[in-house]
């Protein structure tokens, strides 16, 4: 009886420990379709787990917000900030076993700044020499722009002036390094699953659209990983579904709820949530749409009441003063265009408009929150200002291409730190660049943040980031901050080192299941 006990647990265990080398599979949601697995056209929080799992930078961003080495083990920096020599780490190697080399960094940021690829995320690399000129056209040489590899480890990047936050700009996807010989070999098949080629710790297995995409291990990853083999980034659009699907053990992690599935989900044991650097905003296209007249903008802006929100959400929300969040340098906590019905309605005469014949649309996407973010814009532009607004919803692509290419005159839309600096939430309406959706163009505000990436002192920087928010918002009227709010997720109870940092990344090489 002793021996059949014995023998029992002795099968238990080697059971177990089969179980385990054959490793966990974590599934998540993610709201929407995914618009592309290519890290040089990604630009939304849906892309986010894919991009920080499939790939790696140079640097990457620790739980503190403070840039560390990953694909290059070291990083110095000359007396004068402008030259940064990154020395790549040996053996690493991308998934099909190739080494990385700089060259493939060279590649990548020049495929970035390439006219033909229409990276919205270019404008990043402006301030390496050259760069700005070679994605203008200025420029067709490619050799003089400001980066190359001095040999397969070392990989020199020389800006035309010292950048503040360049560090962190080198832990984000569009500065991730690419394979040219294999985006040479298979064309713009080199993005499906069994060809896309990664350097982090996961490949692209499969991808069924609608339905889901998987993720598994990197036979060649170069550094030690949890236990999760296979994740899978469950498609549903549904927030209701969702909370289903993971009651009943079919996701691990859910995030972005509906408004009445965040009441429910708030007491759940399994609820956490994460410091994130966001603003959800209305945006006005300053050019190009009947929101091109300043006064009307201003109208739109005092006639909304914001201070509901979060009662109207159910959730971690907070009234958004300026467009950068708190806790980043240029958060502006008393700036705001307060509602004010009487000024609203002021604002709308000095227009010239008549409400009655006011043909106004809004664009958001097809989600659960943005409509009813978009319903509730709609009532107070109604009681506030008799005017009319028609909403247009649309499915996450669809929705993409268009704020791009469309001429709604507002737009629902959010942004979240692609790098901790402020630099990160004003840049994105510097004149010209790929995600500027608004068109917002203003001298004085370029100014401001071109100065702000050169000074180093962070009182300096806070006040040109603050005076470039006057303009932005209290002068201009070119957005709306609407609400600040956390990283708020449903985790199973048997995911282990599963976080979410600020920035809105979560590692899943950290957990185990």
């Amino acid at each position: 009886m002793k021996s059949a006990s014995f023998l029992t647990v002795l099968f238990c265990g080697l059971l177990l420990l089969s179980e385990a080398s054959l490793g966990a599979t974590f599934k998540f949601r993610i709201g929407a379709e995914p618009a592309t697995f290519d890290w040089h056209l990604a630009s939304t929080a849906i892309e986010t787990p894919l991009m920080m799992n499939l790939m790696e930078g140079l640097s990457e961003v620790d739980s503190n917000l403070k840039p560390k080495p990953c694909l290059a083990e070291k990083m110095a920096v000359s007396t004068d900030q402008k030259t940064y020599t990154f020395t790549l780490r040996k053996g690493v190697k991308w998934s099909d076993g190739t080494p990385l080399k700089a060259q493939d960094f060279v590649e990548g940021w020049r495929r970035l700044l390439t006219p033909a690829t229409g990276a919205p995320y270019a404008y990043l690399l402006f301030d390496v020499v050259g760069a700005e000129d070679f994605n203008k056209k200025k420029l067709l040489d490619f050799s003089k722009v400001g980066v190359h590899a001095r040999d397969e480890r070392t990989f020199v990047v020389t800006l035309s002036r010292p950048v503040a936050y360049f560090p962190y700009l080198t832990a984000f996807w569009p500065l991730f390094p690419v394979r040219k010989d294999l985006i040479e070999r298979d064309g713009n098949q080199w993005l499906k699953p069994g060809k896309l080629v990664t350097v982090g710790p996961f490949v692209l297995e499969s991808y069924q659209m609608q339905t889901k995409v998987v993720l598994k291990s990197n036979p060649n990853y170069w550094r030690k990983t949890g236990n999760v083999t296979e994740a899978v980034a469950m498609v549903i659009k549904d927030s209701a579904t969702a909370m289903n699907v993971f009651k009943s053990g079919g996701i691990h992690v859910m995030q972005d709820f509906a408004p009445n599935d965040l009441k429910l989900a708030r007491p759940m044991s399994e609820f956490k949530t994460y410091p994130y650097l966001k603003t959800h905003y209305l945006a006005f296209k300053n050019k190009g749409s009947v929101a091109e007249n300043r006064e009307l903008r201003l109208a739109l802006a005092h006639a909304i009441n914001r201070k509901p929100i979060p009662s109207i959400l159910n959730g971690t929300q907070k009234v958004a003063s300026s467009f950068i969040p708190p806790k980043v340098t240029g958060h502006d906590p008393k700036l705001e265009l307060a509602f004010d019905p009487q000024k609203a309605k002021e604002y709308l005469k000095k227009s010239g408009i008549n409400p009655a014949t006011l043909q106004l649309e809004i664009v958001a996407r097809n989600a659960e929150r943005p409509q009813i973010m978009a319903q509730y814009i709609q009532s107070e532009l109604k009681k506030n200002l008799g005017v009319d607004l028609k909403i247009q919803l649309f499915d996450h692509k669809v929705f993409r291409s268009q704020v791009q290419t469309g001429s709604f005159p507002m737009m629902l839309m959010v942004w979240a730190a692609d790098y901790p600096d402020g630099d990160s939430f004003m840049g994105l309406f510097e004149t010209g660049t790929g995600n500027n959706l608004t068109r917002f163009s203003n001298p004085k505000f370029d100014e401001n943040i071109q100065r702000a990436r050169e000074d180093w002192n962070t009182l300096k920087r806070d006040a040109l980031y603050k005076e470039a928010q006057q303009l932005l918002q209290a002068k201009e009227a070119a957005v709306l901050p609407l609400y600040y709010e956390e990283n708020e997720a449903l985790v199973a109870k048997q995911v282990k080192g599963f976080r979410i940092n600020p920035i809105g990344y979560y590692f899943l090489r950290e957990v185990e299941i």
